[in-house]
């Protein structure tokens, strides 16, 4: 295994891999901006995934906090895609005189907007199992 730096940068994490045969603590000192306090760690300790690589922190953690702003974000990418398809057939409906068809659209279209909204994403723990939550509705 090898040795990295890490340390806060910008709301973030930054980790420096420095190449092989050179000091790193060389490198911490050249590369790390003043005032920055950094850690040098075994590579192994950071986490596998990098799904949630804007969560780590520098205890090679994942903030839970951040990680469900990240699927959150993945979820909404999918859930705007599927609304602007609805807003298409809700037209289609209403051009069509359907007004149930329309009103069934319409209420899908409100329950996909409530996603983000819905307690059970919170009762992830661990990333893993926030990487297995899906809301079924976007499924397909």
């Amino acid at each position: 295994m090898s040795e990295v730096i890490i340390y806060e940068y910008e709301g973030g994490v930054a980790v420096v891999v420095p190449a092989p045969d050179v000091d790193i603590k060389d490198v911490a000192a050249r590369d790390i901006p003043q005032g920055c306090d950094y850690k040098i760690v075994d590579s192994a300790k950071l986490p596998d995934d990098r799904v949630f690589r804007g969560a780590w922190t520098t205890d090679c953690e994942v903030d839970m906090d951040k990680a469900k702003e990240i699927w959150l974000d993945k979820i909404r990418a999918v859930r705007n895609k599927r609304l602007a398809e609805l807003d298409i057939e809700w037209m289609r409906a209403m051009e069509n005189g359907e007004n149930k068809e329309a009103s069934n659209i319409a209420a899908v279209k409100q329950s996909l907007r409530d996603i983000t909204e819905r307690a059970d994403i919170h009762k992830c723990k661990t990333a893993s199992s926030l990487k297995k939550y899906w809301p079924q509705i976007l499924e397909g």
